[in-house]
């Protein structure tokens, strides 16, 4: 048993143009969040509060009427008839913030699932691939610490077992089949955003 085969919600695998469900997904997000303290529980708070408070946000809508945003999809798409998509404080950016999150633990596990034990470079090319380029320098640099904390390969494998008699081999396995779900859900948020024009290269 591993962090990633007891996990009671898991972000299912989905075709392009599929919709997202609301409470799945948040559930999902959730789950993933005690990951960081594996990964360093000081070092990561910051990204762990940051997903924290955007699930905590498209939860509150959602809650203001369920029939009405069974999808996270519904949710954007309403901001955008109502002309609040691109408020800071909106579902919508907070959901595009939050996909920046899961690309982040995506690239990180895919490159430790490839096979590279050097976890300060899986934080680098993760941070890159997600993260870098909406950051100003400040939050780069607090974000350059963070990675320099992250912990030795055999000490993020133990971490993830909850069991030590589970092999190194089968958190690589569990691992790699829960990246498969999350990519998947990460393909069609991109899919969702770009054919609706909800990008946004802004930094903070």
């Amino acid at each position: 048993m591993t962090f990633f085969s007891t996990a009671e919600h898991q972000f299912p695998n989905i075709s392009q143009g599929q919709d997202i469900e609301t409470v799945p997904f948040l559930d999902a997000c959730n789950e993933i969040i005690p990951f960081f303290d594996v990964l360093g529980p000081t070092a990561f708070k910051p990204v762990k509060s940051d997903i924290s408070g955007n699930v905590t946000r498209l939860r509150k809508k959602y809650e203001t009427d369920p029939t009405k945003y069974p999808t996270i999809q519904s949710i954007v798409d309403d901001e955008i008839a109502e002309g609040k998509s691109q408020g800071s404080s909106s579902c919508t950016v907070g959901l595009l913030w939050l996909k920046r999150a899961l690309e982040f633990i995506y690239v990180f596990l895919e490159t430790v699932v490839q096979g590279e034990e050097d976890l300060v470079k899986c934080a680098n090319k993760a941070y890159d691939a997600s993260l870098r380029k909406y950051h100003g320098w400040i939050v780069r640099g607090v974000f350059s610490l963070a990675v320099r904390a992250v912990p030795y390969h055999k000490d993020l494998i133990n971490g993830l077992k909850k069991e030590q008699s589970v092999s190194n081999e089968q958190v690589i396995i569990d691992a790699h089949d829960f990246i498969r779900g999350l990519k998947s859900v990460i393909d069609e948020i991109n899919h969702f955003y770009t054919v609706r024009g909800q990008h946004s290269e802004a930094a903070v």
